[in-house]
């Protein structure tokens, strides 16, 4: 069984996706296979192309922070960011999946990815989808407080996601983040016994 979860910004995946692994879940980050794929020399050379020569650091790897400012300036930069670093980090996450079943088939694999939705379709890449969701005032406060950015870099991320209510729509699970993290951990635990019970 393998379980995709996503959501905005701030929502709370990594609360989830933590609950998760620690009722037994084999958790694959895809922001740590998107570090991966950005080692990669290809994708490095078709990003140096695109974004510029001095994204690389003396050693010739890709300074993610300057890669991200250049890459979220607009839709179009972004675009052009996914098209490099999708199709490459889409083969590494399903290897990825494939050894974490190879490990152990009972377990179930969690796929913790914010643009699962955006991608296309999820369902391609897993059995089940949790959307996490929360209001939009509570996941600024969450993304200000662990990124230390401006609440108007939070509402240009947000903005540049993909509407809750459009996830929530392609769902089979949706856990509303608005209340404290142990309240968040609780739903998520339902959730995983109503996972467990399809397998």
């Amino acid at each position: 069984m393998i379980v995709g979860v996503t959501g905005g910004i701030g929502a709370g995946k990594s609360t989830v996706c933590q609950t998760f692994a620690d009722l037994g879940g084999l958790v694959i980050d895809a922001d740590v296979v998107g570090h991966e794929t950005i080692r990669d020399s290809d994708v490095i050379e078709k990003l140096a192309d695109e974004f510029g020569a001095d994204i690389l650091d003396s050693d010739g790897q890709v300074v993610r922070p300057l890669l991200g400012q250049r890459a979220f300036a607009s839709d179009a930069q972004r675009d052009k960011l996914n098209a490099i670093v999708w199709l490459p980090l889409r083969a590494l996450l399903r290897k990825k999946i494939q050894q974490a079943l190879g490990e152990d088939h009972m377990r179930p694999v969690v796929v913790d990815a914010a643009l699962l939705v955006e991608r296309g379709d999820p369902k391609s890449l897993v059995d089940e989808l949790v959307v996490v969701t929360a209001p939009d005032d509570i996941r600024m406060k969450r993304t200000m407080n662990r990124l230390g950015i401006s609440d108007e870099e939070v509402r240009d991320r947000i903005a540049a996601q993909l509407p809750q209510a459009e996830k929530v729509r392609v769902a089979d699970f949706v856990i509303e983040n608005d209340s404290t993290p142990g309240v968040c951990r609780e739903r998520a635990a339902k959730i995983w016994q109503d996972i467990l019970d399809r397998m």
